[in-house]
């Protein structure tokens, strides 16, 4: 599958038959199959023909809609989204039952941290000038993970809080000075590491949303994340064991001389600091590149958690709560992943 990335290049996007065209000042820019397209994101000032949105939800295509310099999340418009409630009632009453929620709240934040750790551990054989910072994140990560089993939901927030001071202690001694990189902020990001860091954080949780609402679930209601007004929590769990492959990838595209600060302007602390289009628009082939063999393990884990879900009502009633399909895929059951395969 693939991703449409439009940004101040293009002013205009249309239905165009089978297609979506895009126009700058008046004049036809490119035109883009509607198949095999899976996502767009759209960041800046851009008008959408209502016919082109009307073909994009027919289609099931998630439009993902950010703002700023900084690529903050705004909004999606979702397509298609899932016939069937029961595997929603089953989210919700795992969400109220504090045993469930817990559960998995332990198993994601588990991932996190054993994520965080293996990068600690690799970066402290790359950099071993940095040996002391980078082996007290170690330290501090190995003591969290031990901590995880047997906490409470509010315990592993503290848990996960205190493990993430170190962390990014460890992330700070491994990037170059140029940086700037003294420790995490966002609201906005201040620094170029921040600055890729909360885009790649913002389009793995648009990423997340869609994968959820197509298998079956609400993405406001997590089990780690509490519920709060217009926060997509079920989404944001999910994200938190990406973030350590995202952090270790942010980290060698700035080792590895593919950003570097020149690449990136800055406001202040108000406006924060972004990334200059030409490097915006570079930035979003090497996602592409980065996430595309994720993608397929992310589906499977959403389809394996709305069976894990739908199953426990199956057990209660007797019966398939979530009988029927979309595009022929029932909750639980993975789709095929259309050529999609890791690399």
């Amino acid at each position: 599958m693939a991703s449409l990335y439009v940004d101040s290049s293009v002013d205009e996007i249309r239905a165009d038959g089978r297609s979506l065209a895009l126009y700058r000042d008046g004049r036809l820019a490119g035109r883009v199959p509607l198949v095999p397209l899976e996502r767009v994101v759209i960041q800046g000032n851009v008008a959408v023909q209502t016919r082109a949105l009307h073909l994009l939800a027919d289609e099931g295509v998630g439009v993902h809609l950010v703002s700023g310099r900084q690529g903050a999340w705004r909004a999606s418009v979702v397509g298609r989204e899932h016939k069937h409630v029961a595997l929603r009632v089953a989210q919700v009453r795992a969400h109220l039952d504090p045993a469930a929620s817990t559960a998995f709240a332990r198993r994601w934040v588990g991932r996190k941290l054993s994520g965080q750790l293996e990068n600690a551990e690799r970066w402290l054989r790359r950099n071993p000038s940095e040996r002391e910072k980078v082996h007290a994140a170690r330290v501090a990560l190995e003591a969290a993970l031990g901590g995880v089993e047997g906490a409470e939901v509010e315990s592993l927030r503290g848990i996960e809080g205190a493990a993430a001071r170190a962390y990014f202690g460890a992330m700070a001694a491994v990037l170059p000075p140029s940086v700037n990189f003294q420790g995490r902020n966002r609201r906005p990001p201040l620094d170029p590491a921040n600055a890729l860091l909360s885009l790649t954080y913002t389009l793995i949780h648009a990423e997340w949303a869609d994968q959820l609402r197509l298998a079956g679930f609400d993405p406001g209601v997590g089990f780690f994340h509490a519920l709060e007004y217009g926060r997509e929590s079920l989404a944001c769990d999910l994200v938190e064991p990406c973030r350590p492959a995202a952090d270790r990838w942010v980290v060698s595209l700035f080792n590895e001389g593919v950003f570097r600060a020149s690449d990136f302007g800055s406001g202040g602390a108000r406006a924060g600091c972004w990334l200059k289009d030409a490097a915006r628009r570079r930035y979003y082939l090497c996602y592409e590149e980065w996430v595309h063999g994720l993608r397929p393990g992310w589906r499977r884990e959403a389809y394996e958690l709305a069976g894990e879900l739908a199953g426990e009502v199956a057990g209660e009633t007797g019966s398939d709560p979530v009988g029927g399909d979309i595009g022929g895929v029932a909750p639980g059951q993975a789709p095929k992943d259309s050529g999609e395969e890791s690399r």
